[in-house]
């Protein structure tokens, strides 16, 4: 029950405008494992795919592992998002407003109030971008960055920072994030596209440390103490360890020798992602 739906924009790379895709997976009629009657709302989860991926392709298992939700999944711009030294110029934080406007046309049943974001790779740095810029008119209830962290023109000197123009590299404009969401951030320590210690990815872009992308935001959401230490966090199990600012809404999972995918326990780190946003949108 997939279905194919367009946005047309404009912009510099496409002066004469385009029909840019999202796809929706409608959830199943019956009853739902979830505990939903067909009757009752859908949340929405936004699933985004990561730098050369498609849309259609990241609704994956999610439809099987959040039963009862709305699954939408637009396609970057040439294969990606707008973050850095990406193909795309696309205005993509509009875009994804006018998604949300369409559905809330086009499905009626799915509920606004209920929004999570769930983002791979580039697809994690179009989260933060979303969670930086949106206004306020659109109520994110969870977001789950996975495998990429802030670059520091988003964030630094303790500020969070957005361009005037999206066409260029050019991180202008200091601004305050609206809102306050469950934050959920994973990252493995032998990532080697973004460093979990933070650092380069390819020649133009620098990553905030896993830790202190999680810290920022605990800030921002309200935490005042002084970051948790690398050493103080609280082992799940062998290869995953939490660091979590509860009061701020915020975790990270440190998910040990964990590459940019998380080879054996990416099962595992996908029903945790499921068990966050299930446990917060009761």
């Amino acid at each position: 029950k997939v279905k194919q739906h367009t946005i047309r924009q404009k912009w510099i790379q496409e002066q004469n405008g385009v029909n840019r895709e999202f796809f929706v997976h409608v959830p199943t009629t019956s009853k739902q494992a979830s505990g939903r009657s067909a009757s009752e709302s859908w949340p929405i989860t936004f699933v985004f795919h990561g730098n050369g991926g498609t849309a259609r392709r990241t609704i994956g298992q999610w439809p099987r592992l959040l039963q009862g939700h709305l699954i939408v999944s637009p396609q970057g711009y040439q294969r990606s998002w707008n973050i850095s030294d990406e193909k795309s110029k696309a205005p993509d934080v509009e875009f994804f407003k006018l998604i949300v406007e369409d559905i809330k046309k086009k499905y009626p049943q799915a509920d606004r109030s209920k929004i999570s974001l769930i983002g791979f790779s580039n697809g994690a740095g179009f989260i933060f971008r979303l969670l930086i810029e949106l206004d306020g008119t659109i109520s994110i209830t969870n977001a789950v960055p996975l495998v990429s962290s802030m670059i520091e023109q988003q964030y630094h000197d303790q500020k969070f920072w957005k361009r005037s123009d999206d066409s260029t590299s050019n991180y202008n404009l200091n601004t305050i994030p609206v809102g306050k969401r469950n934050l959920l951030t994973i990252r493995g320590t032998a990532d080697r596209v973004v460093p979990y210690a933070g650092g380069m990815r390819g020649p133009h872009a620098k990553h905030l440390s896993a830790q202190k992308t999680a810290y920022a935001w605990a800030q921002q959401q309200g935490f005042r103490g002084n970051r948790i230490a690398d050493t103080a966090g609280k082992p799940l199990n062998k290869d995953i360890i939490r660091y979590n600012y509860a009061e701020a809404k915020v975790t990270h999972l440190k998910v040990l020798d964990g590459g940019h995918g998380f080879g054996p326990v990416s099962q595992q780190v996908n029903e945790l992602v499921r068990d966050f946003i299930q446990s917060n949108l009761r």
